[in-house]
């Protein structure tokens, strides 16, 4: 019995044996399969996955003005992004990040989901770090594993013009807006773009094309080694030559401390903007990092407008500077010979009618010509002939003349102002609640329902004083010179148009003898608009000839009062900058 049972023992024990030794066979040939036979490609896999490919960039195109003043440049920070697959415990770790960068941690996760584009690409969590805080991130590398800091880019506005509405600003990328943006595979969330101004306008030459890198990284998401073989590089942007003249620039905004308005100054021969003045304004700054929701909220809800870039979005009625509009049509038709002259009493009475229309001088003008009005701006001179024309002749020359249409200018979000036509009177009161003979006397002193932007004026003032051959306004000086519409009116009513300009600045009785310069002929024209939510409107328009050029320019004072008691002055000053040589306009 003992003898079987020692036999069943051996049996057993030789099994057993027999299946460990076949078992560490099998585990040995395995072994030796994979890191001999199949090392190449397994070995492969394990770079590939320990490899990370990641976005480079390079700096933005620079702004600078036409005498290459750098209005707009970069400057290094140093952002924080996190791979969420790489994520161990995301509160834990944005805990330690919130103590860091001193960020509440509800901030931190609110950024996170808000530029999140998946497992599999970074998300800027944070920005501007400071060396101190990527020291303290070095420090506890082990615990914040998917977390990286790289160079970002931001941008630095000059002095001069970090408040120059037309230079824009760029505004960071969410997924939200990353969504509705063409070309949405270009940009990913946390990327700057060009949102206003000229940044928008010009944000496929300023940006730069992103390159790819390629690195080796450990567990923790360090990176190891640079693998150059297959990277792409990066190339920064193409830099951006404006027309501006900065000081220029910073002479035309010091007249309006204080005032809220617009200077506009042009080259007549190139159409090149060499000062665009809106104010108020607000430091560009405030886009430069993040932007806090209270500040933005400051911005909009101040009254004073700073955000508005009045030159292109500005609305308000032109005043006296479209009866022009109204000579034009009165010698282009033959209505009337301007050499007659009508009698002003300091108010007219249409025929059938009980109402009066005052003049601006209450005693009258008594005989007055063409000339005479234009230049002592005399309403009711145009009271009585604006009689004389057609409803849709009136609009038809004002729209000639570049109103209600877009200037072309190189920005975005220009507004198109508003000409009054038949239609828009019976859609806004009534086919019997208007008459036509009613709406010219508004219509001839630019009253009423008329609307304009200030660069509108300035194209005005610019096909006046190119007799209607005139270049496109610009901001770009690399930008070729293009053609408005030419305007074909007989050298009869530019001559007249012109003396009359011209006598507004440089008789004493003229509205604008306060701009008249001794040492340069000035054109101008005055207007004081009624405003019905305050004060009037001071305009002056005009244009001057120095060095073989011909400038124009347009000043603007809300509220301010009176064309020639207000803006006239300012427009005298802007003259006599250029007079005094300081200012250097370099012809490109």
């Amino acid at each position: 019995m003992l003898k079987i049972e020692n036999k069943a023992d051996i049996f057993h024990y030789r099994t057993l044996l027999f299946v460990l030794i076949f078992s560490i066979l099998t585990l040995l040939s395995r072994y030796f399969y994979l890191q001999v036979i199949e090392y190449e490609r397994y070995s492969s896999k394990s770079k590939v996955n320990s490899i990370r490919a990641q976005d480079t960039y390079a700096p933005r195109g620079l702004i600078l003005d036409r005498n290459g003043v750098v209005l707009v440049e970069n400057y290094p920070t140093y952002i924080l992004t996190v791979t969420p697959y790489k994520l161990k415990d995301i509160n834990k770790q944005l805990q330690i990040i919130s103590e860091i960068v001193e960020t509440p941690i509800d901030e931190l996760l609110r950024r996170y989901k808000k530029y999140n584009q998946g497992r599999f690409l970074p998300t800027i969590i944070a920005k501007n770090l400071t060396f101190a805080e990527i020291s303290q991130i070095e420090e506890r590398r082990l615990e914040l594993s998917g977390f990286q800091y790289k160079r970002f880019d931001e941008r630095l506005y000059s002095d001069v013009l970090k408040d120059a509405h037309f230079l824009g600003y760029l505004r960071e990328l969410d997924r939200e807006s990353l969504s509705f943006l063409d070309k949405s595979k270009l940009y990913r969330a946390g990327e700057l773009i060009g949102w206003q101004g000229l940044e928008k306008q010009y944000e496929s030459e300023l940006r730069y094309s992103k390159g790819i890198e390629y690195i080796e990284v450990d567990t923790y998401g360090r990176e190891i080694n640079n693998i150059n073989e297959n990277n792409i590089p990066a190339y920064p942007g193409n830099n951006l030559i404006l027309s501006i003249d900065s000081k220029l620039q910073q002479f035309s905004k010091n007249l309006l401390i204080d005032k809220k308005g617009v200077i506009l100054i042009s080259n007549v021969n190139t159409g090149d903007i060499l000062s665009m003045v809106s104010n108020p304004s607000y430091s560009l700054d405030i886009y430069r990092g993040e932007t806090t929701d209270s500040s933005w909220n400051k911005l909009l809800s101040d009254e004073n407008k700073p955000i508005l870039n009045r030159n292109i979005a500005g609305l308000y009625p032109p005043g006296s500077s479209f009866k022009i509009i109204t000579a034009f049509n009165l010698i282009e038709d033959g209505l009337l010979d301007p050499e007659d002259s009508l009698m002003c009493t300091g108010y007219y009475s249409p025929p059938g009618s009980s109402k009066t229309f005052k003049c601006w001088k209450e005693d009258g003008h008594g005989l007055v010509d063409l000339n005479k009005a234009i230049a002592q701006s005399c309403n009711v001179y145009f009271y009585e002939t604006v009689q004389l024309i057609k409803l849709s002749d009136w609009t038809k020359t004002a729209k000639l003349f570049g109103f209600h249409e877009k200037t072309d200018i190189d920005l975005p979000n220009e507004l198109i102002g508003q000409i009054p036509d038949k239609e828009f009177f019976i859609n806004t009161y009534g086919r019997w609640g208007w008459s036509e003979r009613g709406v010219l006397l508004n219509l001839t002193l630019g009253q009423g329902d008329i609307l304009v932007t200030p660069l509108q004026s300035l194209r005005y003032i610019n096909h006046i004083a190119s007799k209607g051959k005139t270049p496109k306004l610009k901001l770009n000086a690399g930008k070729e010179i293009e053609y408005y519409n030419e305007i074909d009116l007989s050298k009869q009513s530019w001559d007249r148009i012109f003396k009359g300009l011209y006598d507004v600045v440089n008789t004493q009785s003229g509205s604008g003898w306060r701009a008249k310069q001794s040492d340069i002929k000035l054109y101008g024209k005055t207007s004081t608009a009624e405003n019905p939510h305050g004060e009037p409107h001071a305009w002056f328009n005009g244009f001057f000839d120095f060095e073989g050029q011909k400038y124009s320019l347009v000043v603007l004072v809300e509220n301010g009062g009176g064309g020639g008691a207000i803006a006239a002055p300012i427009a005298g000053k802007i003259v006599k900058f250029f007079t005094d040589n300081q200012v250097e306009i370099v012809e490109k």
